[in-house]
């Protein structure tokens, strides 16, 4: 297939089934979906196999769109950006140089934002928006989690419910929220502020309540937000982790070893909330949201505060303060295992203290 329709492609790609979240093309291989955290060809006709023209024509296709992402390609060889076929889904566009050709990845992003109730997470983050006025909230997990998701309906929260002025500062703007209670301003890095750092700095002076980052991804960033976070704001911001111990780990680590008992400290007085979410397999089709709910509480405070941030020590701290609102993930997958939606194979290779987790889980054999 020399001359194909890119958009259309797009649109056939997404409509496979409610559940794709991602659409691959590499050379080499067909146009790929990802369901359910599964991939599998698309079997789009006269495409059975990607050549270096057809994945070309894609990228070309999708840096029309993004103009001011085409330099980035060029000088670092990759590039995230938006993308939307008119009158259908919207993408989280990630085009890439690998082996001398083009490849790209485009997650599907949702029609709107979800509310917290839609997503089973009132419970979870619903109190947030009563209870927490400054600090950060951290909303972590692996790729394809659901991070973006999750802190868009709990700023969606804020918006709905807090007369406010929210700035968020996004690489690149997904969801996109409209004005209610609060006022809402996007930023998206390369088009309105030239890096998250800056973006920050700039809410400092645009009288900003609420800032919300798509990533901490570097030194600098993390200083201005624990700097920001001190001075009365209140930051949501997402980190990758598999745990609350891994998403503060990766966090602190940022910073340089002279720095980051200093940063530790900083960040006990900042954090308020961190809620780590993994997608896993359910019993009955599809995928679990589980869930682990860190609260600043006088002995999470105090880990960090000496930073101790073994996942193993968090989880036992987080067991012993769950009748203060905490939860540990493995809690969690206990509960789920329990309740059927979960299978016990699943909950052991995903949890913190899996030899733990069994010895609670004796009653169930046999």
């Amino acid at each position: 297939m020399l001359r194909f329709d890119v958009s259309q492609l797009l649109t056939s790609m997404a409509s496979i089934s409610p559940r794709v979240q991602d659409l691959l093309f590499s050379v080499g291989r067909p146009p790929m979906v990802s369901i359910d955290g599964s991939i599998r060809a698309a079997r789009i006709d006269g495409l059975e196999r990607m050549t270096p023209f057809h994945t070309e024509m894609v990228v070309l296709h999708l840096l029309r769109s993004a103009p001011h992402a085409a330099p980035t390609v060029r000088e670092r060889g990759a590039a995230s950006f938006t993308f939307s076929v008119p009158g259908k889904p919207r993408f989280r566009a990630s085009v890439f140089q690998q082996r001398g050709s083009f490849a790209a990845v485009l997650r599907t992003i949702p029609d709107g934002v979800t509310r917290l109730d839609k997503l089973g997470l009132t419970d979870d983050l619903g109190w947030v928006v009563d209870e927490v006025s400054s600090g950060i909230i951290l909303v972590n997990g692996p790729a394809g989690s659901g991070r973006s998701t999750t802190m868009a309906a709990l700023l969606e929260e804020f918006n709905h419910r807090r007369p406010c002025h929210i700035v968020t500062v996004e690489d690149p703007i997904e969801l996109l929220h409209r004005h209610s209670k609060a006022v809402v301003h996007q930023r998206e890095v390369g088009q309105d502020t030239p890096s998250l750092r800056a973006g920050i700095e700039d809410c400092l002076r645009q009288g900003a309540d609420v800032i919300m980052l798509s990533a901490v991804p570097d030194r600098e960033t993390a200083a201005v937000m624990l700097e920001a976070a001190e001075t009365g704001l209140l930051i949501l911001a997402s980190v990758r982790g598999l745990d609350t111990g891994s998403a503060l780990r990766r966090l602190v680590s940022l910073f340089d070893a002279d720095e980051r008992p200093a940063a530790c400290r900083q960040l006990a007085r900042s954090l308020k909330v961190s809620f780590t979410q993994r997608l896993l397999p359910g019993v009955s089709g599809g995928r679990v949201l589980v869930a682990e709910l860190w609260r600043n509480l006088p002995t999470t405070r105090k880990l960090l505060q000496q930073g101790e941030l073994a996942s193993l020590a968090i989880a036992d701290v987080l067991r012993d303060a769950s009748a203060f609102g905490a939860r540990p993930f493995d809690l969690t997958l206990e509960r789920y295992v329990r309740s059927g939606v979960l299978d016990p194979g699943v909950a052991m290779a995903q949890a913190v203290a899996a030899s733990q987790l069994e010895l609670r889980l004796m009653d169930l054999q046999g």
